[in-house]
Formats: structure tokens, C-alpha cells, sequence
């Protein structure tokens, strides 16, 4: 088998490698085609990865290709995990809807709007470059959009991944004093726009409510990751489990006057401490038996991705939130939205398991997210700036035509290098 690995070079590698470590004995033979644009961090990245891989006994082959087409070629999986525009990029996303009083993120609103219409159009050219029934495996952010753009404007097979469930479901089990590794919630809704109403502890579901009604708030300021103040606060008052984005929503003007307080954005910190780790990257890479740092993803962030691949390989029919078709899964969206949501993954790719209706408080938010990314996906496909308009003006971040208008011409303006499609 092969699988190819489009963004190689990045510097969640590492965790990629880990993952295919953990089933290296169902993956053995398989040859890993690295693809990268950036030759210098996707060799380095190749070579860590065999000494790894050496050191451990895998049976994996690595090889490395700066042009895409000899990566994905013969591939019946390809992994796709890059960032179109790189650090300079994100910190235009979280940078220029902050100036207009808008959350920047890097998912989220306009932020992740303008990393859509970089991330789309190079989905959909390696969609058209894949072999014919080869299955695309996304951690490309946006996911949910990407995801989308990819599944209604072209015949590729493709699968949303997002590991966030796992963090959040971790997050509630230390909240809530339960242990994490017999906890399981079925978050529902969109990617960053979940919700869990079910949890259950070894199999038996708890009695959510009263667990709530029971909380604690803790204090503490918030991590670039997780906010439990909040979302502790949020839970209290919805009933349910929300997670860890939906402070962007309920506290948007908050969160935005504390980015602004703090002066510098998520991808400027990214990019100061990106020096030290790729050197440390390249003397582990030197060693006979590395062990790469754990930062910037390189943990157990690609298990859950080369689980996904094991479980299409392998039919195993296994249970694992993805962003997928909806096909009756949430009853209050339409059957071809991607939605994330408990499915089981097989074969013939993912099955969305019945989960009803989305919890009242919200539903109508969640809808308008994912009107919202609707309308993204099509802006990203076509170019369309009155459709990109209405996608900014659709989403709960944006209050005004004016400020969407003022967001979307400075976007447009700062990323046109990497936004061909809108001329």
C-alpha cells in the first residue's frame, strides 16, 4: 500500500510518525510518499522518520518528492496536512478581523474564511490528481469548509479529521473529576462548533445536568488551547457540554479585547519558538533513535489520522467522530452538510450514526455557521466576491455589511498571491 503525505515537511511530522509507530504492524510494507514545497524541512522530516522507523523495527518506506503527482500516484491514502501561505499567512487571519473589531482565528470566522480560499483550491487539485477512488484524509484547516468544497465540487472520496473532541472530552474529565480514558461524549454539529449532550462513563450514560449543576468554575486565565473558566461557566448555563471554540461566540467582544491587549498573535508566538524546534528536530534526526519534541503537534496528534486510515484499510467498523455527510445523522441540518458527528468507519468510508436533533440554545447558532461555510466553500471554488460577501455576512462573528466589506477587501488584498481564483 501506499500512502501520501501532502505537507510532510510541516512541523507535525513528528506526530505522524508517532502514529504510524503506534500501527506499525497493520500498516508493514507500506510506503510513505512525503511531499512537501519547502525541500529543506521535508528532507529533514523524511529522515527523522526512517531512523524512527528503523530504531523501532517498522517496516515502512520512506520516500520524499518535492512535485505532487509522484507522491499521490498509486496512493490509496492521502494525507493531507499543510498550510497554504505558511505562519505569515495565520497571522494575517488573526491579525486583519482583529483591526475591525472582529475574533481572528485561524478557523473561525473571517480568519477562516480567508484560510479556506488559500486551503480549497489546492484540495480540489490534488482531488483531480489522486488516483480514482483513493481516499483524501484531511487535517487541512478549515476543515468542515474543506471538507465540503471538496465533497460537492469534485468526485473525490474525503474524510474530515479534527482531534479536538479528544482534547475537550479531556478537558471535561478533569472539570468534571472523571476519568478520561472510560469517558465517551457524542459531540455533534460542525468542526469548532460542537456540542455533547450524551456522556458515558464506562458505557453508562451519566446524568449530565445534575453533573453540571453540580460545577465548580475554576479560575485561571486561558491557554492557546482551552479555556475551562469559560466553558465551565457556558456548560453551567446551557445544561450541555460545549466546546472549547464556542467562546469566540458567547464571549466574543471579551475574547477580542484580550487579543488585542495582548499585542501579538497566536502565529507570532508559533513563529518565535519554530527556530528552536526545527533545530531540535535536526539533532534528533542525527541520532540513531530519535525522540523529536512533543510540541507543535508532534504527540499523539497523527494517531487519530493514521487510526482513520487503518480503520478505511482494515474495514474495522470503528467508532470515531469525523467530518463527514450528514445523511440524516443531525435531523436539523440538510442531509449533504458535513457535519462532525459519531460514524462508523469502514471500508466504504464513514457511516454517520442518528444523533436527532441539536440542543435549542444551539441550534440556531450552529445552523448559521454552517451557512456559513456553505457559502465559504462556494466563494473559495468559484471566486465569487459577492458570494464571499455573504459568507462573511452570514457569520455570527460579523455584525455589520460594512465591516465585512472593509474585512474582505484588506483580505483579499493581503493574500492575492495565493487567491488566483479571484483574479
Amino acid at each position: 500500500m501506499k500512502i501520501a503525505i501532502i505537507g510532510a515537511g510541516s512541523g507535525y511530522m513528528p506526530g505522524i510518525v508517532r502514529g504510524l509507530l503506534h500501527r506499525a504492524d497493520d500498516l508493514a510494507g507500506t510506503e510513505l510518499a512525503c511531499h512537501d514545497i519547502d525541500a529543506d524541512h521535508l528532507e529533514l522530516m523524511a529522515g527523522l522518520a526512517r531512523r524512527m522507523f528503523t530504531a523501532r523495527g517498522a517496516a515502512f518506506t520512506v520516500t520524499a518528492h518535492t512535485e505532487p503527482k509522484a507522491a499521490l500516484d498509486g496512493a490509496a491514502y492521502v494525507f493531507t496536512t499543510f498550510r497554504p501561505g505558511g505562519m505569515v499567512g495565520r497571522h494575517l487571519d488573526e491579525s486583519i478581523p482583529l483591526r475591525h473589531g472582529v475574533v481572528g482565528q485561524e478557523t473561525a470566522g473571517p480568519g477562516g474564511f480567508l484560510m479556506a480560499c488559500r486551503s480549497v483550491p489546492v484540495l480540489l487539485e490534488i482531488a483531480a490528481a489522486a488516483d480514482p477512488g483513493a481516499w483524501i484524509v484531511n487535517y487541512t484547516n478549515p476543515t468542515n469548509v474543506v471538507t465540503d468544497a471538496v465533497a460537492r465540487h469534485s468526485g473525490a472520496r474525503i474524510i474530515g479529521l479534527c482531534d479536538q473532541h479528544v482534547g475537550d472530552t479531556e478537558m471535561w474529565a478533569e472539570l468534571l473529576g472523571l476519568p478520561f480514558e472510560r469517558l465517551e461524549a457524542d459531540w455533534i454539529g460542525l468542526n469548532h462548533a460542537t456540542w455533547a449532550e450524551r456522556l458515558r462513563l464506562d458505557g453508562e450514560q451519566l446524568d449530565l445536568p445534575a453533573l453540571l449543576d453540580g460545577l465548580e468554575v475554576p479560575g485561571g486565565g486561558a491557554t492557546p488551547w482551552r479555556d475551562p473558566s469559560r466553558m465551565a461557566e457556558l456548560a453551567k448555563a446551557l445544561g450541555f457540554l460545549p466546546n472549547s471554540y464556542s467562546k469566540y461566540y458567547f464571549f466574543h467582544d471579551d475574547v477580542v479585547r484580550e487579543l488585542r491587549e495582548k499585542g501579538r498573535t497566536r502565529a507570532e508566538d508559533i513563529q518565535a519558538m519554530l527556530p528552536a524546534y526545527y533545530e531540535q528536530i535536526r539533532n534528533e534526526a542525527g541520532k540513531d533513535d530519535p525522540d523529536p519534541s512533543r510540541e507543535r503537534g508532534g504527540g499523539e496528534h497523527g494517531e487519530f489520522a493514521v487510526d482513520t486510515i487503518c480503520a478505511l484499510h482494515r474495514d474495522e467498523g470503528r467508532r470515531m467522530i469525523v467530518n463527514t455527510r450528514n445523511d440524516g445523522a443531525i435531523s436539523s441540518l440538510e442531509d449533504d452538510a458535513i457535519v462532525e458527528v459519531p460514524a462508523l468507519v469502514g471500508r466504504a468510508g464513514p457511516v454517520p450514526l442518528t444523533m436527532g436533533a441539536l440542543p435549542r440554545p444551539v441550534r440556531g447558532l450552529t445552523q448559521a455557521i454552517h451557512e456559513y461555510e456553505r457559502l465559504a466553500a462556494d466563494a473559495a471554488v468559484t471566486g465569487s466576491r459577492r458570494t464571499a460577501l455573504q459568507a462573511l455576512m452570514a457569520h455570527p462573528f460579523v455584525r455589520s455589511k460594512h465591516t465585512a466589506e472593509r474585512i474582505l477587501d484588506e483580505g483579499l488584498a493581503a493574500h492575492r498571491a495565493h487567491l488566483p481564483q479571484f483574479g
